[in-house]
């Protein structure tokens, strides 16, 4: 009897192809066993009880609904691989629709999908509230954390508290001009000027400096990386001095506070 090798053990010929047939038969058996898995797979997530066929809006007053609605559908339209269908229920892009709408639409703070009845696809939004302007030729709606997020009508000067730049920032929709950090810490300043009897207008952030414009046209100069805890007090100190509070009207005749040099106030009139 003719002995051959099949690379590990020593098997007789006939041995050997009835082995090799039946690992072929197992193979053909096994490629069919997952063609037909993966074909009922595809047949069910084409069928239409489990694919969305409404996006819905939900949101109090917004503004971009129609817009919102058909850049969802489109992403819900079309085949993941050629054949399986993105609007399917379980598989939907979800984190691609989010992702998708709060880069288009800057107004939108926050975005949440939810399937509801009837094959519905619901999308919770919730937009951005105008909190201050940021104006370069043009003035644009910031929010609460200095966020640019949509164009502004002209206004009267005084209805929005106003920010410019040294250096504009160009297509400003989506962006900032300052950290969140920087500007929420601007903010509570701006609220502690106010207790101080300080009401103002405009912020101009320099590339080195502040510029307050205060109600009466002038302004408070301090420098973007002294301390503002410092600036308040040296200020608080600076105004309740005798000598300046008998003085009629002084803010209103200020041209300028100039809080640069640390620990000293300087300050002019207006001609």
């Amino acid at each position: 009897m003719k002995i051959v090798s099949s690379g590990k053990v020593l098997n007789s010929r006939e041995f050997y192809e009835k082995k090799k047939r039946r690992r072929r038969i197992q193979l053909v058996l096994l490629s069919i066993g997952f063609l037909s898995i993966l074909s009922s797979l595809v047949y069910l997530s084409r069928l239409k009880q489990f694919l969305i066929i409404e996006v819905a809006i939900q949101g109090e007053n917004v503004i971009d609904k129609e817009e919102i609605t058909q850049t969802a559908r489109r992403l819900l339209a079309g085949y993941y691989l050629w054949v399986i269908p993105r609007a399917n229920t379980l598989i939907y892009p979800r984190r691609a629709i989010n992702q998708s709408l709060i880069e288009k639409f800057p107004r939108l703070k926050s975005v949440n999908l939810n399937l509801g009845e009837q094959q519905k696809l619901l999308i919770t939004v919730e937009e951005r509230a105008p909190f201050a302007l940021y104006c370069i030729s043009d003035c644009f709606f910031l929010d609460e954390e200095g966020f640019i997020f949509a164009n502004a009508p002209s206004f009267s000067s005084g209805v929005y508290f106003v920010y410019v730049t040294e250096n504009p920032v160009l297509n400003p929709l989506g962006k900032r001009f300052i950290t969140i950090e920087e500007f929420e810490s601007l903010s509570r300043f701006k609220e502690t000027l106010a207790m101080l009897g300080i009401e103002s207008l405009a912020l101009d952030v320099g590339d080195s400096e502040y510029r307050l414009t205060m109600l009466e046209s002038g302004q408070i100069i301090w420098r973007r990386d002294s301390n503002l805890t410092l600036i308040k007090s040296n200020l608080e100190a600076f105004l309740s001095d005798n000598s300046i509070r008998a003085q009629e009207n002084f803010l209103d005749r200020i041209l300028y506070l100039d809080l640069r040099t640390e620990n000293k106030v300087f300050y002019k009139f207006r001609d």
